[in-house]
């Protein structure tokens, strides 16, 4: 399973997981970050990207399990 955050655009980050647990959790108890894309292989969901608010930043990194996000 691959998680990673990285600066998007001003104000925002980006996460990206295919774990399905994180992805139910995030969609649970994250209502505030959009999904910017969901990725299919087949029929199959195999990753999802979120979209985050930057001052969500230390939360995204512990959910998504990641030291630092990554610099542009």
């Amino acid at each position: 399973m691959s998680n990673s955050v990285w600066k998007y655009e001003t104000g925002w980050l980006c996460g990206y997981t295919e774990d399905r647990d994180l992805i139910r959790r995030i969609k649970r108890y994250k209502r505030d970050w959009p999904i910017m894309a969901d990725y299919f292989k087949g029929n199959r969901l195999v990753g999802v990207q979120f979209r985050i608010p930057i001052e969500q930043r230390r939360s995204a990194e512990r959910m998504f399990n990641v030291a630092d996000y990554e610099q542009n």
